[in-house]
């Protein structure tokens, strides 16, 4: 298995999502048989999170995680050791000899930020999760229809013809309720659907619903093992004026 501490120095950074150096080493048997220093400049979580995933890392023994990054490597199927507050080399230690406890043990999450994510990192969420299901995705029209953040392109499976989706990341005003009219209104004619990314939160989810717009919460949802299962289209699950025959009715 590979193990990915980030750190500072020689201790163990005390943000998973600001940490600019990762120690990966790899064990077998209970024993370290390598170890390598990964640098990584990216100003996003996310794009940390698929470092760990490109080095095949198993198990993440940090500091301070938020709950965005922390579910995603969970649903990745990842071991997440948070709150670890020691030299790299002593966490590793004692994470080998049974001594640290991954976070679905822990029981007091008080001290953790979980629901906080940034735009970028949603928007980078989004545009893999679009493309992994078989979607060519594009950058949104800019300044004219800000609230459009990508725009994703798919041929449906029966007709052969595109459907075009409008895709709105959240976390760019501090009401949510205003971000997702202002969106209905921006793609509603255009697009022929309207899909809005933000954490799992039941009352954006009804709010979505109202408009006729698709809910994703980033945060429930994995990467790994995408498709909606509901349609022949993927991800979407909303009925698509003119593509009705495409989605799977339950009787």
């Amino acid at each position: 298995m590979n193990v990915a501490i980030p750190k500072l120095n020689n201790l163990v950074a005390p943000c998973f999502e600001a940490a600019k150096q990762f120690e990966i080493i790899a064990v077998e048997q209970g024993h370290k048989v390598s170890s390598k220093t990964v640098i990584c400049d990216a100003g996003e979580g996310f794009k940390r999170v698929r470092l760990l995933r490109l080095h095949d890392v198993t198990v993440l023994i940090c500091n301070g995680i938020k709950g965005f990054y922390r579910d995603q490597l969970l649903a990745m199927g990842l071991e997440v050791v948070p709150n670890i507050n020691d030299t790299v080399e002593q966490a590793f230690t004692r994470y080998i000899k049974g001594e640290l406890k991954d976070s679905e043990a822990m029981q007091d999450d008080s001290e953790c930020t979980y629901y906080d994510v940034s735009h970028n990192d949603l928007v980078s969420w989004a545009r893999e999760y679009f493309e992994t299901n078989g979607y060519r995705v594009f950058s949104g029209p800019g300044r004219d229809s800000f609230l459009i953040d990508l725009i994703a392109e798919i041929k449906c499976p029966l007709c052969n013809k595109s459907i075009r989706v409008a895709v709105c990341c959240g976390a760019q005003t501090y009401r949510t309720d205003q971000e997702i009219k202002e969106f209905h209104h921006s793609a509603r004619s255009q697009y022929n659907a309207r899909v809005y990314v933000y954490l799992e939160n039941p009352k954006i989810a009804r709010c979505c619903d109202e408009y006729g717009i698709e809910f994703i919460g980033a945060d429930r949802v994995n990467l790994n093992h995408p498709g909606s299962g509901e349609s022949k289209i993927p991800i979407l699950r909303r009925k698509i004026e003119g593509h009705e025959k495409a989605f799977i009715t339950q009787e």
